[in-house]
């Protein structure tokens, strides 16, 4: 198991870096409900929205999630994934009247920074909700190509390397 944790039990399985190798097969997507597939990725799009690099959305961050968790992670994990969306979910509809996906951007931003405020299940839950997110973007092929700078052998390694302003990070 790598270290990375999600909540107090949930841990990312090795199993994730092969089943990230895979194609990815919309049929798979047999996990969440529709609603919950809806929560997720509205929640996944909050943490890395759209802006002149593509979101989660557009890098299938949603859909790897929904496989990771039905084939990497135990059912009682699984279970947390969802227990976890559905508890942000609703915090965020009793305390801005409105789902996250019908917030604007800074409205996110503070809503997901007041949560995680408090502490808690609640800031453990979304910190590592965050590294699965970020884990599936940067793993994906758009996040790898387009979000960042990808040289399939970048050169040698040079600790000191300048880059230029603007440059994007490379990915590997």
């Amino acid at each position: 198991m790598m270290a990375m944790t999600l909540g107090s039990s949930l841990a990312l399985p090795e199993s994730v870096f092969a089943k990230m190798g895979d194609p990815f097969d919309p049929a798979e997507l047999t996990f969440f409900t529709p609603e919950e597939r809806a929560r997720c990725a509205a929640f996944a799009e909050a943490i890395i929205p759209k802006t002149d690099t593509p979101g989660a959305i557009e890098a299938g961050v949603p859909g790897w999630i929904e496989v990771i968790v039905k084939d990497c992670y135990t059912e009682q994990d699984g279970k947390a994934i969802k227990d976890g969306l559905a508890a942000i979910a609703k915090d965020c509809e009793e305390k801005t009247g409105k789902a996250i996906d019908r917030l604007t951007g800074e409205e996110q931003v503070a809503f997901l920074n007041a949560y995680n405020a408090r502490g808690g299940a609640e800031q453990t839950f979304l910190q590592q909700f965050k590294e699965l997110v970020k884990f599936t973007y940067v793993n994906s092929e758009v996040g790898g190509t387009r979000a960042f700078q990808f040289d399939l052998v970048p050169g040698k390694w040079v600790a000191s390397m300048p880059l230029e302003p603007g440059q994007k990070a490379y990915s590997m």
